[in-house]
């Protein structure tokens, strides 16, 4: 956002919240910004300072502009067919928003593979499908740092797959990494060498002993590097400049509620913990 403050969505109060540092180094306190009057799940700040939010509950993506109070549905379906549920959302360099629709966890399996991914145009502002009707679960989405690629994690499929956009307008889709183990993946980030961090997701179980995963893929795909995760059930991540020029990743954990950080650099140090 314009202030350069953290803002995270809390999905099971409806909130969007900004986080205020803690003194000395200390944990940060969350500060409650604006109820969505649904069920949050990602959010993103476009270059103007308006917020755009996916929302479960609403099952749209709604917006609030800069100064207002107030959120609005931007987009709910697509010729006439209401969405699942965005789940997740960025904007490239040039303004156009991309998301996911997925609904909640199940809605769209392996046994139902009827979640899309979408765009909507910064120049004419249409919503065009980059994949329609046909993924599993498709969750977390970036933009890769000079444009060229659009990544999204198809959660259920345990893969990240890769959009390129021809000179035409039609974006082509492939597999970027299929993983194997844990449960899927689920929110991306990427650096500013476009090297594509992904959160390995798992479930919390009794007793404990699940680990879930940050994994570093550079180009074409390959592992660079892969350090525990703060717990099981990452689902949200983001990477982010700091005064200096260097970049921190920030994660969100579900299972404790809690969020995390670590800099860039330790993913290419000696293997560490966020």
């Amino acid at each position: 956002s314009n202030d350069l403050a953290l803002h995270v969505v809390s999905s099971g109060t409806g909130e969007i919240m900004k986080l205020d540092p803690g003194d000395d180094g200390g944990p940060g306190k969350l500060v409650k910004r604006s109820p969505t009057g649904g069920f949050p799940n990602s959010m993103a700040f476009d270059q103007a300072g308006a917020l755009f939010v996916a929302d479960f509950a609403h099952k749209s993506i709604v917006s609030q502009p800069v100064d207002e109070t107030e959120f609005q549905v931007l987009v709910g379906d697509y010729e006439g067919m209401q969405f699942y549920g965005p789940n997740s959302l960025c904007f490239d360099s040039n303004g156009t928003l991309f998301f996911t629709d997925s609904g909640p966890m199940g809605d769209t399996s392996l046994a139902t593979p009827k979640g899309s991914v979408f765009c909507v145009s910064h120049e004419d502002q249409l919503l065009k499908p980059l994949a329609l009707h046909c993924l599993a679960h498709p969750s977390g989405i970036v933009t890769s740092h000079d444009g060229n690629f659009v990544f999204v994690s198809e959660t259920m499929a345990n893969r990240v797959l890769r959009f390129v956009k021809r000179p035409n307008g039609v974006f082509h889709c492939s597999v970027y990494h299929q993983f194997s183990g844990g449960f899927g993946p689920t929110a991306l980030a990427c650096d500013n060498q476009s090297r594509l961090y992904v959160a390995r997701f798992d479930f919390q179980v009794a007793g404990g002993g699940v680990v879930g995963k940050v994994a570093v893929l550079g180009e074409e795909g390959r592992i660079l590097n892969e350090i525990d995760a703060p717990g099981p059930e990452v689902i949200g991540m983001m990477v982010a400049q700091e005064k200096d020029g260097s970049e921190t990743l920030y994660v969100s954990e579900q299972s404790a509620s809690s969020i995390h950080s670590t800099p860039i650099a330790s993913f290419f140090d000696e293997a560490g913990v966020i």
